[in-house]
């Protein structure tokens, strides 16, 4: 039986200032249907035996557990056996995106988080230290910047709905991306939100939560916005009405639906439909693996050691079922749909819903994309890979990306390199340091 996985991690990679805030756009719509909706008011007990409350609406209940949804957007699971007291209420509206902002400043601390917020949209910064004199500018330009990225993930991932006839709704609540200056701030963050569930937080370059239903990137993530792209795909998958926050839907098909956006950062030229090169050559390497494992069961992305090639053989499945197999694949995207939050699907059950929709057997399906992925290379003619000088290191350390070039000469090292500052909020300084069997060189 497949287990709870609290979030989608991505390996590495004004004017108001005495109040710390930039401007705002806040007010997210409202859906008219809402008024009707009902809520509960659930007093349970907690594991310390303390009596607590909540109120929401409950939107699933399994494994022992009831899926209360806040006015925020956020998800709280409540053990069903210690509950004590349940009443009906009309359910509260969601929040809009100026009570979020408020929230999230008293959050992460008013000294340091600036947000900006064009609705569905909210972004916030939280800083490290406090911005030395005319940066503020940098950051109201750098928040407008991520709020344009994400609205055209939006619309980049409508198109691709439309194409497979999957009707859209709109985000109920405000869409939340976070975002840390440093490294340390982001891991402190991540590992208390994942709670050590799936990639380990030093590896995560950024993670959307199905919890929090916010993302969470780091600040040098903002320069090309690859990962910041495939968090992005997560969310609008899981708030525009395609598929309902845990429910069972399979690792595979969220990884490879979000890796089939990635490669071009802020441009969002790529499709699930189209080759992505760097997924396709690390899939046409070969996977230690089958794909009947890949769909039976989420493992091979709970850890660090499997989850390159599971997110590489992901994509190969999700660009053959998205170029040979359209039709099937949006019979399936539909069976997923209907999935609940908190059931369970055991793996047999998995394997059978996937081979009924898409009507081949996984292992002749694993066979017949190898030999339509290199047709593929072949009829795009696509460049071989550039083989990168051996005496060319580069290396990313938080906010400082360094490209060095050592040779050789008579016994003595040449080294000459760049660094640049990846932080679109501040001037930096770095300090490099090689290490090397001759010594070091600073």
């Amino acid at each position: 039986m497949n287990t709870l996985s609290l979030a989608h991690g991505r390996d590495a990679g004004s004017a108001n200032r005495s109040a710390g805030r930039l401007p705002l756009v806040c007010l997210l719509a409202a859906a008219a249907s809402l008024g009707s909706l009902r809520a509960d008011v659930l007093k349970y007990t907690t594991p310390d035996n303390q009596p607590a409350e909540v109120e929401g609406e409950v939107i699933g209940s399994g494994q022992h557990l009831l899926a209360v949804r806040l006015p925020d957007g956020q998800i709280r699971l409540v053990p069903e056996p210690a509950v004590t007291e349940r009443e009906e209420r009309p359910a509260p509206a969601p929040i809009d995106c100026k009570t979020m902002l408020d929230r999230l400043k008293t959050e992460f601390g008013p000294k340091n988080f600036r947000g900006y917020a064009e609705p569905p949209f909210v972004v916030g910064l939280i800083l490290t230290a406090p911005l030395p004199s005319g940066s503020e500018a940098r950051v109201t330009a750098s928040l407008k910047r991520a709020v344009r990225f994400l609205r055209n993930v939006q619309s980049v991932f409508g198109r691709y709905a439309k194409s497979l006839r999957l009707p859209l709704s709109e985000p109920q609540f405000p869409l939340v991306l976070l975002i840390f200056e440093t490294g340390e701030q982001f891991q402190d963050y991540a590992q208390t939100v994942t709670r050590g569930d799936g990639l380990s937080a030093t590896h995560m370059a950024g993670f959307y939560s199905i919890i929090t239903n916010r993302l969470a990137i780091r600040l040098s993530e903002c320069v090309t916005f690859e990962t910041p792209l495939h968090e992005a795909i997560h969310q609008q998958v899981f708030n525009r009405g395609v598929f309902q926050r845990l429910a069972p839907v399979p690792a595979w098909f969220n990884e490879g639906l979000a890796t089939g956006f990635e490669g071009d950062g802020e441009r969002i030229t790529a499709s699930p439909a189209r080759i992505n090169l760097r997924q396709a050559r690390r899939a046409l390497q070969g996977a230690s693996f089958q794909w009947k494992d890949l769909i039976a069961s989420d493992d091979l992305f709970r850890g660090d050691a499997m989850a390159g090639d599971a997110y590489a053989q992901s994509w190969g499945l999700h660009w053959l079922l998205a170029t040979r197999y359209r039709r099937r694949y949006g019979s399936y995207v539909r069976l997923l749909s209907e999935k609940k939050p908190l059931a369970q699907d055991s793996p047999e059950q998995r394997v059978k819903d996937f081979e009924t929709a898409i009507g081949q057997p996984i292992d002749q399906l694993q066979a017949e994309f190898r030999r339509t992925l290199a047709a593929g290379l072949r009829r795009h003619r696509v460049a071989k890979q550039t083989r990168r000088d051996s005496a060319t290191l580069v290396i990313q350390s938080d906010l400082a990306k360094v490209r060095m070039i050592a040779v050789a000469r008579e016994g003595i090292m040449h080294a000459q390199g760049q660094v640049r500052n990846l932080s679109t909020i501040r001037p930096m300084s770095f300090y490099v340091m090689a290490l090397t069997d001759a010594g070091t060189y600073a």
